[in-house]
């Protein structure tokens, strides 16, 4: 069964602690049981005891609302779905607040809709998402840096989205999609990704952002404020990032971690469609209704071999390095969020191209959508999610 963890505080979660408006801890309310209903009750076999109908009225108008131990509010029916945890990872200046706001605002777009794919997202998270979508999308502006976290052993406040689609033999598949995205000032030490970094954790996703800037021979590409984040610096990264992920499911740092996948996200890449050597077929949107899935992922494995060869060329060999024999089933990705550089703060177009594959392969390797044409050589694919 699949772990279950708070979106807030990602601690584990089993069964709700139902509390009223001033948090008080409460009976869980209970519908009344209809005639039908207790004529069923005997042919299935031991149920639990009937409440009485005062204590489900008593339930009923106390208004309560399901939390985590800790007190934290649950989306409705959150339990009844398992949870995919994706966690962004990359310095500061690689466009992760950007990229995960173009990329929900795609979603809700209905760029999955060609798999049969509805989102809905969180009341709260949509109310907070509302801001960035704002200012980026309509407003043309710049995002603002992610503050850094105060608050040792915690996270950012989570986006939560619901993907819901048909599953085997008519039934409905959903699942919880819980985005963190974290300041890029507390994800290169290690003490500062294990106390501020808490998502990674629990996390079963990792989108690793990079900017061109930071490979030596493409430096002449960085943004302001880029050019003292060598790649020493990125590699580190990776390597703590590896480290924590392994030492938080108490494995030793050379074992094989399952469970966990990884999408490195060459972000920005509008910045190398004009350098001698870029495969420019790799920065381009998948068009979902007419190609399977399956077509899609064997393209994925081909584009993602290439982008390393490109990379590496560009002096980026010891990232890459880290990167495939450190990160759980790494793909690398070529992404631009907004499709043009940002100018006195503000962008003259937003045109996002491939934002939407990394997250398709994380959701096959969780096992939500088939993983054909991904995994070739594994004799057995865990294929569609039958939730």
């Amino acid at each position: 069964m699949p772990r279950r963890v708070c979106p807030r505080c990602l601690e584990a979660l089993h069964t709700p602690v139902w509390r009223d408006a001033v948090g008080r801890p409460q009976p869980p309310p209970v519908a009344r049981r209809t005639r039908w209903q207790r004529f069923l009750d005997p042919l299935l076999g031991d149920a639990p005891p009937a409440p009485t109908p005062r204590a489900a009225a008593g339930a009923a108008a106390a208004n309560v609302s399901p939390t985590c131990p800790n007190g934290h509010r649950l989306p409705p029916a959150f339990l009844d779905r398992p949870a995919a945890v994706v966690g962004l990872v990359g310095l500061t200046g690689a466009s992760k607040s950007t990229y995960l706001t173009v990329l929900i605002d795609l979603l809700h777009e209905g760029a999955l809709a060609p798999l049969g794919i509805s989102v809905e997202m969180d009341e709260d998270s949509a109310a907070r998402f509302d801001e960035h979508r704002y200012r980026l999308m309509v407003e043309r502006r710049q995002l603002p840096l992610t503050p850094p976290l105060l608050g040792a052993g915690s996270s950012p406040e989570p986006f939560v989205l619901v993907l819901r689609g048909p599953g085997r033999s008519g039934t409905e598949r959903a699942i919880n999609l819980v985005f963190f995205d974290a300041s890029g000032e507390q994800l290169y030490r290690s003490e500062d990704m294990g106390q501020y970094g808490k998502f990674l954790y629990a996390t079963s996703s990792v989108l690793v952002l990079l900017s061109p800037g930071v490979f030596p021979r493409l430096r002449h590409l960085a943004d302001p404020g880029e050019e003292g984040m060598g790649l020493s610096r990125h590699t580190q990264m990776v390597v703590n990032l590896a480290t924590l992920l392994r030492s938080a499911r108490n494995l030793h740092p050379d074992s094989h971690l399952e469970g966990v996948s990884t999408a490195v996200v060459l972000s920005k890449a509008d910045k190398v469609r004009d350098v001698e050597g870029f495969p420019a077929e790799v920065l381009r949107d998948a068009d979902l209704a007419s190609m399977p899935l399956a077509a899609c992922f064997e393209d994925v494995r081909r584009t993602s071999s290439r982008l390393v060869d490109f990379l590496e060329v560009n002096g980026g060999s010891n990232l890459l390095t880290a990167v495939l024999n450190r990160l759980p089933q790494p793909t690398v990705h070529a992404v631009s969020a907004t499709g043009a550089d940002a100018r006195d703060g503000g962008y003259p177009r937003i045109a996002p191209v491939g934002c939407l594959e990394p997250l398709l392969v994380l959701l096959a390797r969780h096992g939500f959508l088939t993983d054909e044409g991904l995994d070739p050589e594994e004799s057995t694919a865990r294929g569609e999610w039958s939730r």
